[in-house]
């Protein structure tokens, strides 16, 4: 099946796991599927049973990934710090500032290998939707060296940053520009320099469609979760934009699209958008995994599960 012949239904999605909080991100490893937990840390889902939380303090632990080691490393939302947990749950805060100032709302912390982390900063602000209210874009990328020892601000301006992620093949570190509606990358160069932003696909991937988390499945493509839209988009490795899944309150959208061009947003623009009936409830994140990485993990922040959906085995 063409990548642009395939479209999901409601009834498509599956449920995985339960009596999660705010699993608003996803991450899949050989130990099983992982979400981030409001109770404080990260948690391993069961399919038919309560999942289990390892970690401890951190505040509206969001965006999330692993290190070889098998720790995590956490951006607290709510607390504006970067935060390790080691594999037996000991939860430390590894940064809270940068050169003499808070870090802002820290939305995700990829780790590149065991010394590197990439940090998303979605404002310098203390909470996201100050970003709404404001022409300032003031989202940026930290990297962090060697458990802290050296920071540097290697992207700045961006229009809240959101999810970001190196690509498969290592030469480039990805990230999701919500209020630009758009996915952008840059080259990782010598000494873990960024260069030059690069759009991926279309200029915009729509009107009224942010872009909240993404991922790479594993022909090339980069998958991407529409907050807005209750939806998913895919952009092929030509950089064609595919429309997979959409259940969208257009009013709501529409409300949200003025606020965000006047700079005069409020949160319940977002909240208004969510589709309560429907599978996807502002989904932020996704994962693909089993054994043969077609089985795809939706994060989102409403619903105590993980929605799932197949890719065709055939897909092209």
């Amino acid at each position: 099946m063409k990548l642009a012949d395939f479209k999901l239904t409601a009834t498509d999605f599956g449920i995985f796991g339960q009596g999660l909080q705010r699993p608003e991100c996803v991450w899949v490893d050989r130990d099983g599927v992982w979400a981030s937990d409001a109770r404080g840390g990260v948690a391993l889902v069961r399919e038919n049973g309560d999942p289990q939380i390892v970690g401890t303090g951190i505040g509206d632990p969001n965006g999330f990934s692993r290190r070889p080691d098998g720790s995590f490393v956490v951006a607290g939302l709510a607390d504006g710090g970067l935060h390790v947990i080691a594999p037996d749950g000991k939860t430390r805060k590894l940064l809270d500032s940068f050169d003499g100032k808070p870090l802002g709302t820290v939305n995700f912390a990829c780790a590149d290998g065991p010394d590197r982390i990439w940090l998303s900063v979605m404002t310098r602000a203390p909470q996201w939707h100050a970003a709404l209210t404001t022409a300032t874009r003031d989202g940026y990328i930290l990297r962090v060296d060697n458990d802290g020892a050296r920071c540097e601000i290697v992207a700045d301006g961006l229009d809240l940053t959101n999810e970001v992620k190196v690509s498969p093949d290592g030469r480039y570190l990805y990230a999701a520009e919500t209020l630009g509606c758009r996915i952008v990358r840059f080259p990782i160069g010598p000494g873990g320099a960024l260069g030059t932003k690069e759009i991926v696909g279309p200029q915009s991937l729509g009107r009224g469609a942010y872009p909240d988390g993404f991922t790479f499945d594993p022909f090339g493509n980069v998958w991407v979760t529409i907050i807005s839209q209750n939806g998913l988009s895919v952009i092929d490795h030509k950089g064609d934009l595919h429309i997979v899944y959409r259940d969208m309150i257009a009013p709501a959208v529409e409300a949200m699209v003025l606020g965000v061009e006047n700079r005069n947003g409020v949160v319940d623009h977002l909240v208004a958008c969510d589709s309560p009936s429907g599978p996807l409830r502002l989904p932020t994140s996704l994962a693909f995994g089993g054994p043969d990485r077609r089985t795809a993990y939706v994060g989102s922040l409403l619903v105590p599960h993980l929605p799932t959906f197949l890719l065709p085995p055939d897909l092209v």
